[in-house]
């Protein structure tokens, strides 16, 4: 949230239902995670590549004096290495939107 001049201020946002395996690697990523804290409010697709990407559209709330909040574009990997369905998440990217 932005009081400055010309700063957005977000409207309210909820937890989107991720897909069961991208959940859990969302938990697994960024359970861990300090100085922020991501709440997945959209699920935009998966990429196959080396494993599978996932991009997700995330509140990124600042672990600051003021708790400044943007939306982000999350890119987590599933390297499914061996047939693993589980397999390893990594975050490939967080890039902010606003």
């Amino acid at each position: 949230m932005s009081n400055a001049l010309g700063g957005w201020t977000l409207a309210p946002m909820e937890a989107c239902n991720l897909p069961q395996k991208v959940a859990s690697g969302f938990v697994q990523v960024t359970g861990g995670m300090v100085g922020a804290k991501y709440v997945p409010v959209f699920y935009v697709g998966r990429q196959v590549v080396h494993g599978v990407n996932h991009m997700l559209i995330c509140k990124q709330t600042l672990a600051t004096l003021g708790a400044s909040e943007h939306l982000v574009k999350m890119v987590l990997n599933q390297n499914c290495d061996d047939g693993d369905i589980v397999g390893n998440w990594s975050v490939v990217t967080i890039e902010r939107i606003v």
